[in-house]
């Protein structure tokens, strides 16, 4: 089998470097690939182009080296070019909330294993606009966190990153308010608003079932809006994520719908798997079952 390694070689992926001379060398010993080609990316969106260059049937699977937002730009190509090529992960991030979701492997052990059973999983992909993206969309408080972030602060602090740059910004965060019209196929409503996530997969930001009811196979987006509430309201609401009951909160709206569109009433920068998207209003759909990941 040919594949070919995409790897983002950023702070959070030098743990894994170390691994990739013994990963390959073990697939090539077991016969599993005969043919491996290795493409580092310099800057945003290199990965992107370096799927549309793929010719079909060039590589019987891709391998994705780094964190949420090389797994975005890879599958934006793959959808994009229609290809049915499968794709491994090996997480590398900062947060890996897509991996993490999937319960993929991490150590070289489990995910050569995973190659060798080839287990192919289909699973959607969400569409915003013109872009597509792998696990969720997030307007509000705290949204522009993931890309305020320098490098160097990842690189000095991890994961724990985020959360300092949260607290730095905690006064101004809390007073965010957003008034959102939502339109699905089956309703129309308007929301107060301090943050509202569309989701495709049941984990973000390192929180896992935020959306407790999505499913990455169903051809259903699942979106969560946090409503204007005062600051006391909202360290009750984290309580009750913390017991798993913050859906039945009166401070959440949930709905799941295959077609969603939101206007907002503010010119504001939305976040994709921890990109910066584009202005309002947005216009999301699913792309039901439009990626091969191989799967543990």
């Amino acid at each position: 089998m040919r594949c070919l390694f995409l790897i983002n070689p950023s702070s959070g992926t030098k743990t894994i470097q170390k691994k990739l001379d013994q990963l390959i060398g073990q697939m090539i010993l077991k016969k599993i690939i005969n043919h491996v080609d290795v493409f580092y990316t310099q800057k945003k969106h290199d990965a992107y182009h370096r799927v549309l260059e793929i010719q079909p049937h060039e590589y019987d699977f891709l391998v994705s080296v780094g964190g949420d937002g090389t797994v975005n730009e890879i599958i934006s190509g793959i959808v994009e070019k229609e290809f049915d090529i499968p794709l491994a992960i090996l997480p590398g991030g900062t947060v890996n909330d897509f991996a993490n979701h999937l319960n993929l492997p991490q150590s070289t052990h489990q995910f050569i294993q995973m190659i060798e059973n080839m287990k192919i999983m289909k699973v959607d992909v969400g569409q915003v606009n013109d872009s597509y993206f792998a696990n969720v969309i997030a307007g509000g408080m705290f949204s522009d966190i993931s890309f305020q972030v320098t490098k160097a602060e990842k690189e000095r602090f991890g994961p724990l990153a985020y959360y300092i740059s949260g607290i730095r910004q905690l006064p101004s965060q809390l007073s965010t308010t957003l008034h959102l019209k939502v339109k699905t196929e089956n309703e129309e409503f308007e929301e107060d608003a301090r943050l509202f996530m569309i989701t495709n997969t049941s984990q973000v930001g390192g929180f896992k079932a935020i959306t407790p009811h999505a499913d990455i196979q169903d051809g259903q987006l699942d979106l969560l809006i946090i409503k204007k509430c005062s600051t006391t309201d909202m360290l009750s609401l984290f309580k009750d994520y913390k017991l798993s009951t913050h859906e039945k909160s009166p401070f959440i709206r949930y709905v799941q719908a295959h077609e969603i569109t939101i206007e907002c009433d503010k010119n504001m920068i939305y976040d994709i798997d921890g990109e910066e998207g584009t202005h309002f209003p947005i216009h999301v759909t699913t792309k039901n079952k439009a990626l091969c990941i191989i799967a543990p």
